[in-house]
């Protein structure tokens, strides 16, 4: 079949080799699209090609594709709608006919030219992180559900990106890689969340490895919790929303009491994440941030990583009210209370979610500092 020509993301070796299954350095060879350019799709993280006349589109084209290389790039490109098409593209040698993966509809909303190392060094990471999940459900979904599944895919993807800076080893054991041999990884679930099982053997404190085991882990991106304060009025904002949890417990009372909270996006770090859902779940401006905790609230079965914060906020009696996206299915109800009021919650058990009982428990610890500072 006629080559393949590279514009955008996937003339990131990195990216190429994660999509196409294998190292194709040697069946690469620069090209390009003439009377193109390519530029970033408007708040976007990735790039477009639009018709400009007298520029050139470069690129690389790839000879002679494998049917497993297209077989992947077919999955890759076709969840967004990404087809193969005929260009003709340029050469040292010429003119060469060639196919490109073209969108649906080109987006009239552009932005600046694209540029890859800048791209690489912004997105390069995450967007190789998530290709790696997307790819590793290739036998087990329809490509047109990768698109559904990409926010979340992307926030798993951050959430590994923030794992690699870890926390001190001061009194537990220093892992290193050999520590654990990891004979089979299997993803059995993946749609908002995600769950895969594992097949490992990990080194004992005695130093021997131990029998091989089976575990299963819930797979989710890291995440924040955010409790406003009013260090001027002494009072805090809480909200209160159906939870499934609960419910799947067999709890009668699923409405739970809780911090504003929610999920760090993909190229997000957790202080916009904090913001950005005070923003959605309360309609709130925050002041200040001060970091209380990061931490696994369920390391035994759970993936999932918390960013705790205290935030200053302005609290007057009008700002409770009912928010959250109904494209998220969110009903949030937010509740504003004096401190003393919320502290005797947790000692009645009408507040009985972890994070939002740590969160308390430290305000109570910084309460005179705070409002010292107002």
């Amino acid at each position: 079949m006629a080559g393949i020509f590279f514009y955008g993301t996937l003339c990131h070796a990195p990216l190429r080799a994660l999509v196409l299954g294998e190292d194709a350095t040697e069946r690469l060879t620069p090209a390009c699209l003439k009377d193109h350019a390519v530029v970033c799709a408007a708040d976007e993280s990735f790039p477009m090609i639009v018709a400009r006349e007298g520029a050139e589109a470069t690129g690389l084209l790839l000879a002679n594709p494998t049917a497993e290389m297209v077989a992947r790039m077919d999955y890759y490109e076709g969840g967004f709608g990404y087809q193969l098409g005929p260009v003709e593209v340029w050469t040292e040698t010429g003119p060469v006919p060639a196919q490109m993966y073209l969108p649906p509809a080109e987006d009239s909303t552009r932005g600046e030219d694209w540029d890859i190392e800048a791209w690489a060094n912004r997105w390069g990471p995450l967007t190789c992180l998530t290709a790696e999940e997307i790819l590793l459900d290739m036998d087990k979904r329809p490509a047109t559900e990768v698109a559904h599944r990409f926010g979340p895919l992307r926030a798993r993807a951050q959430a590994r990106l923030n794992a690699r800076r870890s926390a001190p080893t001061t009194l537990r054991r220093r892992a290193i890689p050999d520590d654990i041999r990891l004979r089979r990884r299997n993803l059995v679930y993946s749609r908002f969340f995600s769950v895969e099982e594992y097949d490992f053997a990990h080194k004992k404190f005695s130093g021997d490895y131990g029998a091989e085991l089976n575990r299963t882990a819930f797979i989710s991106a890291d995440a924040v919790t955010v409790l406003p304060y009013d260090p001027v009025r002494d009072r805090v904002l809480l909200i209160e929303q159906f939870r499934a949890g609960p419910y799947a417990r067999g709890d009668a009372q699923p409405w739970m009491l809780e911090p504003i909270a929610g999920r760090i996006d993909g190229g997000e770090v957790p202080e916009q994440s904090a913001r950005r859902e005070a923003r959605e779940e309360a309609g709130l401006e925050l002041g200040d941030l001060h970091l209380v905790a990061e931490y696994y609230p369920t390391p035994g079965a759970k993936s999932e990583y918390l960013f705790a914060y205290i935030a200053t906020a302005d609290l007057p009696d009008d700002a409770a009210g009912i928010a959250g996206l109904e494209t998220e299915g969110e009903d949030i109800r937010s509740h504003i209370v004096p401190l003393e009021q919320a502290m005797a919650l947790v000692e009645s058990g009408e507040i009985n979610v972890g994070p939002l009982i740590l969160l308390l428990l430290h305000l109570s610890r910084m309460r005179e500092s705070l409002r010292g500072d107002s």
